[in-house]
């Protein structure tokens, strides 16, 4: 009976130390690519594609005038792309506001100056977006990172230490939550 046991021990020592070995090779599935959405200016005039940006980390923030937490999280998002836009970061604020002119009275009133676009109504109902402020950090291949939910303080350090490993090459890139 203790022979047994000794073999059943062996073997299942076999299988696990088999088993974390083949996890430790396997490869995590690649997220793929974030949706290539058009961008309007606030005033219609222009418009961008997410793909105009590939090979860049882009941040996407949406807000909306009457989000208290936004007109916390705006000023210090426009202080994190003046430290980083020399890296190549590209911070792309979108408002959701039913009116052009109540975002552009928010940003004046908070001295805010930023890119900031409106995405169509069905654009922004596909990507559910529900709560506000919402963050989606994009990879320099257009995959999401890291998606923000609300505003938190340590955001922007995180932030901050995820785009130095993209630069760095260390991005945990296609992890999400």
């Amino acid at each position: 009976m203790r022979a047994m046991r000794r073999v059943l021990a062996s073997l299942m020592l076999g299988l696990l130390v088999t088993s974390v070995a083949a996890a430790d090779d396997a490869v995590p599935p690649k997220v793929p690519p974030f949706p290539n959405y058009t961008l309007f200016t606030l005033d219609g005039s222009s418009t961008v594609q997410l793909a105009d940006f590939r090979g860049r980390p882009v941040l996407l923030t949406f807000w909306a005038s009457w989000c208290g937490p936004c007109r916390v999280e705006l000023p210090e998002l426009k202080k994190l792309y003046g430290d980083l836009v020399g890296t190549g970061f590209v911070l792309l604020t979108v408002n959701v506001d039913t009116s052009p002119m109540a975002a552009t009275r928010f940003l004046d009133a908070l001295g805010i100056e930023l890119p900031t676009y409106k995405m169509t109504s069905r654009d922004l109902v596909q990507l559910g977006v529900n709560s506000l402020p919402t963050n989606v950090l994009l990879d320099a291949e257009g995959r999401p990172v890291q998606i923000y939910r609300g505003y938190s303080p340590e955001m922007i350090q995180d932030i901050r230490r995820l785009v130095s490993e993209m630069r760095d090459g260390d991005a945990p890139a296609g992890e999400g939550s």
